[in-house]
């Protein structure tokens, strides 16, 4: 009888030991397109993690958010779920996030770029994983290059020469040199010009840095070298697709556009990295991994983020989509992309050479960046490129402009 007993207990210590759990996994707007590569990299976890299940929910972008809350509030969240910078962020501060530093080894950490593993830091504390990522690259038409006697194999590398080379194709050819995506915001912060004072109480952004960044476009805009309709990316990529602009800075999708939609400009086309400004940054979109408070089994949780976002599974993401690691390991340490490289695949070589450029890539939403508090800073963003946009067009001087708009941020910063 005794042992009957004993045998029993040991079968129920041993079912005990062996339960499974069950995460809960929110992505946004990536089923069905990328099914496949979700589902190899979950049954990977599993087959390392017999004990851990996962079970993967994909959410349209444009209702995240409100879903997220919901189930937050009702002690329903995933837990772990997929977050840009900005929504990682608000949550965070709303108390909505865990804290990951002491979830994982302080080497998992170290695999991230810097800047990126920061940009969801609040008050001293990581709130994410970074995910993938996507910054932009420089696309140019060589046979524009050289009738104009440029040399495409020199494409410009700072602003300064982009406006240089567009001079002369002006000057040659009687076309636009290039169409930007103008966000003021952007624009000072890739300067290394604050928005605010540390406390974010006060406008810093009125230097000199500014106005002559200001007075750069001023300049673009009046010698005619970019379209004076300023309509950025997408009529960017039309005027380009045309053969009306010869540079066209934008991110990595827009290249897949054009490779669809005017394949004979396509063949004439080349990449270069992205001309950067006197901070030396490239402006990054961001995908993270976050951990809601109503997670049951954080520890796990994190185990299964950092395995998402591994060099791996990053590398082996971007063999399906057009985005790049956020790890230190890129897509230098992939033979796969290296040999689509030397195939002279044009979108390998963009995605390639992108990579190489995230040492210097920054989410200019993150936090610590933008400084702005979160509740006016629609309002700030909008004062700001007001009155970028009418100096630009010159109804403003540059200094006029960063004046006025200098009072008015004020005065939304006070209230």
């Amino acid at each position: 009888m005794k042992r009957g007993l004993l045998m029993i207990f040991v079968f129920i210590a041993v079912i005990g030991f062996c339960k499974t759990i069950t995460l809960e996994f929110w992505t946004l707007s990536l089923s069905p397109t990328f099914d496949k590569y979700i589902n190899e990299m979950i049954a990977d976890f599993e087959k390392k993690n017999p004990d851990i299940k996962i079970k993967w929910l994909d959410v349209p972008y444009g209702s995240a958010v409100q879903k997220l809350t919901a189930a937050i509030a009702a002690g329903q969240g995933p837990d772990v779920v997929n977050l840009n910078t900005s929504w990682a962020a608000d949550f965070a501060v709303q108390g909505a996030l865990l804290p990951i530093d002491n979830l994982i080894p302080q080497i998992t950490a170290k695999q991230y770029w810097e800047k990126l593993w920061n940009a969801t830091v609040v008050d001293k504390k990581a709130y994410a994983f970074p995910w993938y990522a996507s910054i932009p690259v420089l696309m140019y038409n060589k046979d524009l290059l050289k009738k104009a006697g440029l040399n495409p194999n020199n494409p410009p590398k700072t602003w300064d020469e982009v406006l240089e080379y567009s001079r002369v194709l002006r000057a040659k050819l009687d076309i636009y040199g290039f169409e930007p995506n103008i966000i003021a915001i952007d624009e000072l912060l890739l300067e290394g010009v604050p928005i605010v004072t540390a406390d974010g109480k006060k406008v810093a952004f009125n230097t000199p840095d500014a106005v002559t960044r200001l007075e750069w476009f001023q300049k673009a805009y009046r010698e005619n070298l970019m379209p004076r309709s300023l309509g950025g990316y997408g009529e960017g990529r039309e005027f380009y697709q045309q053969g009306k602009i010869a540079m066209y800075p934008a991110g990595l999708t827009m290249l897949k556009h054009i490779e669809v939609n005017s394949p004979n400009i396509f063949k004439v086309t080349d990449v270069s990295a992205y001309p950067t400004g006197k901070a030396g940054m490239i402006k990054v979109s961001l995908m993270n991994l976050a951990i809601p408070v109503t997670c049951k089994y954080p520890k796990e949780a994190a185990k299964f983020a950092a395995h998402v976002t591994s060099a791996k599974w990053q590398v082996e993401f971007s063999k399906y989509a057009t985005v790049l690691p956020s790890t230190v390991q890129g897509l230098e340490s992939s033979e796969y992309f290296r040999q689509r490289v030397k195939a002279g695949d044009t979108n390998a070589k963009a995605m390639y050479m992108a990579s190489l450029s995230m040492k210097d890539a920054v989410d200019l939403n993150a936090p610590a960046i933008i400084g702005v508090p979160a509740s006016k800073l629609p309002d700030v963003r909008k004062v700001i490129q007001d009155y970028w946009m009418k100096a630009i067009k010159g109804e403003l001087t540059a200094k006029e402009a960063l004046s006025m708009a200098e009072k008015e941020v004020n005065e939304i910063l006070s209230k």
